[in-house]
């Protein structure tokens, strides 16, 4: 049997010299063969200044595209959507994406703006039987995965294979976003798989993937195959691979091994993985001292960590960042003005403790607490105990969480934050004219 092989290289820092010599001689061991044109996705998750550690590092990106220059890639295509409710046009400028592409002579391909005026073909489909995609994107192509590693509060950790689901059109990213998460992975993955992976496992992200601490592993990650590559990286991280969900089903769909036996790892260095401790994420209970949280019966018995419950503990997370970073910044006497005005600054924080439910749950709620509980979810209920606010969904997008769970709470919100606010606007409102357009055009091309 022909395994696939990984290559783990010992690289500290961010150095643009050495990724790309490491991309290069991936490229060489690996056997990739040349094409004129490079499809390359990143991880663009958030970008705003307390999120520095979420994204596929700049630098790593800039040694990918010279070593792809190198072999003979002519055009070069990055192509992204983010998260919802967070134009990507925001979240490009603010990581410096726009100005790398530029420099590199990069494409840029907005997949939020995009019109998905053709379809993949999924084998084996669990949720998506086909998946709409931009015409350009079917193109022949080099597909480069760059994904960031991180722990993830949904899936355990994040890399190459979890990466592909920012393919899926916004209009149906959520569609069975709940335990059948792993399953969703696994079709995009399916629908699209790339043909090099590499991987910025440099600092790594925890404590939440849309705007992480950063715990330097010092490594970098290539492989052909998304699952193997993942597989090695989970295996760097502490965890065991075969009990991770979306890469054993992706495994058992024939997209990969999650085996370590299976897999042939290229590891020069004799790196070793580090303690199971360091990459785990805490329980939802211990994430936030301000916050309770009561979990009751889910989906008949599925628990949905790819829904509801994983944005909870994403959303807390995002909430504690938030707070620690804002605690030690040094701001310009305008935007201190301006967050004093709407109740923002550290010292106005008069915060309280709220508890938040999800589920069928039928057991006790503390007295103080009852008079501020959060409902989430369709499902959720609680016997008799009312709550101040039922955020209803299934599941329920992570931008309400995250601005209910700080108004309730009286935490300061990020999104409401003056220094982001104009940028974000600006972005909102470009997104939604560029897509007109893009519709608008495309139907009179079609008419000719």
């Amino acid at each position: 049997m022909i395994r696939e092989k990984v290559i783990i290289k010992r690289i500290q820092s961010y150095d643009v010299q050495a990724i790309q010599n490491f991309t290069a001689e991936a490229i060489k061991k690996l056997g990739i063969k040349s094409k004129p044109r490079a499809f390359i996705k990143p991880n663009l998750v958030m970008a705003t200044r307390y999120a520095e550690h979420a994204y596929t590092h700049t630098d790593v990106l800039k040694g990918v595209f010279r070593a792809l220059d190198n072999h003979g890639i002519i055009q070069k295509t990055l192509f992204e959507d983010c998260g919802l409710f967070v134009p990507l046009r925001y979240a490009y400028r603010a990581s410096g994406y726009n100005k790398l592409c530029k420099q590199e002579n990069v494409d840029f391909l907005n997949l939020s703006e995009a019109i998905f005026d053709s379809f993949l073909k999924v084998d084996k489909a669990s949720v998506h039987g086909r998946l709409p995609i931009p015409s350009t994107l079917t193109q022949d192509a080099l597909r480069v995965f760059v994904p960031k590693l991180k722990v993830h509060s949904q899936t355990d950790i994040t890399g190459a294979v979890k990466l592909n689901i920012g393919i899926i059109k916004r209009s149906i990213r959520l569609h069975r976003h709940h335990h059948d998460l792993g399953k969703k992975i696994a079709d995009s993955l399916a629908a699209f798989p790339p043909d090099l992976v590499i991987t910025d496992a440099i600092n790594v992200g925890i404590n939440g993937v849309g705007c992480p601490d950063a715990v330097n592993l010092g490594v970098m990650i290539a492989s052909r195959n998304a699952v193997a590559s993942d597989a090695v990286g989970a295996w760097l991280l502490g965890y065991n691979p075969e009990e991770i969900e979306h890469l054993t089903l992706a495994s058992h769909r024939g997209l990969g091994p999650v085996k370590l036996s299976e897999v042939e790892i290229i590891n020069p260095d004799n790196i070793q993985p580090v303690s199971s401790e360091v990459f785990r994420e805490k329980e939802i209970s211990k994430i936030h001292t301000n916050f309770s949280y009561f979990e009751g019966r889910v989906h008949e018995g599925k628990r949905c960590k790819g829904g509801c419950i994983g944005f909870i503990g994403e959303s807390l997370h995002y909430l504690n960042r938030y707070n620690k970073w804002r605690r030690g910044e040094n701001l310009n006497f305008f935007a201190n003005a301006l967050f004093g005005l709407i109740g923002q600054l550290p010292s106005q924080e008069r915060q309280r403790k709220a508890g938040i439910v999800v589920g069928d749950y039928k057991g006790e709620i503390p007295e103080d607490l009852r008079s501020n509980l959060i409902f989430v979810g369709d499902c959720t209920k609680a016997g008799n105990y009312k709550p101040r606010v039922h955020l209803k969904g299934c599941p329920v997008y992570m931008a309400r969480m995250v601005f209910r769970f700080a108004m309730d709470a009286r935490a300061m919100n990020p999104f409401i934050d003056v220094v982001e606010g104009l940028p974000f606007i600006r972005a909102f409102i470009e997104e939604k004219v560029m897509k007109l357009y893009n519709i608008v055009t495309h139907h009179l091309r079609r008419k000719r």
